[in-house]
């Protein structure tokens, strides 16, 4: 094996890291923007209020085009390497309109949300591993065609 492909190989291992920031420091921060989207739909009248009638996915297709700007914006940051704040402050920028995405469908994407963290909080280390190459968490039988 070379040392182009051993250094490859080893920049795909994962060991383990404890998480840097303390738990409520996390909990606290995701809550705090959730109160502001929260506040920001209703100060710009464009809440779950406004979209009645309509499907959970016919809203979220009429703000797609908010959320491709924010991961534009994301890309840009990495591309042209703005620095840390500016990468973070894109990735914040996306959940923020993620959590407006499920704000606005009302019912539905509070639903989704529930769903997805019971899903997740379901998976363990027997059930699932994660993929070397993109990090994602996945099942280790059922789904033959991710692991590829």
């Amino acid at each position: 094996m070379s040392d182009n492909e051993q250094s490859n190989q080893d920049s795909t291992k994962r060991t383990y890291a404890p998480n840097t920031v303390g738990r409520q420091e996390f909990v606290d921060s995701v809550a705090g923007m959730a109160r502001e989207v929260w506040d920001f739909h209703n100060r710009f009248e464009v809440g779950s209020g406004q979209f009645k009638g309509q499907s959970a996915t016919e809203i979220v297709a009429n703000r797609t085009s908010i959320l491709d700007e924010e991961f534009n914006e994301l890309a840009q940051a990495i591309s042209e390497k703005e620095g840390d704040y500016a990468v973070a402050d894109e990735t914040a920028d996306i959940i923020f309109v993620a959590l407006g995405h499920a704000e606005a469908m009302g019912s539905p994407g509070i639903k989704g949300m529930d769903r997805v963290t019971t899903k997740a909080a379901a998976k363990t280390n027997e059930t699932h591993a994660i993929r070397p190459d993109t990090g994602k968490v996945l099942p280790k039988k059922g789904k033959p065609h991710k692991w590829q």
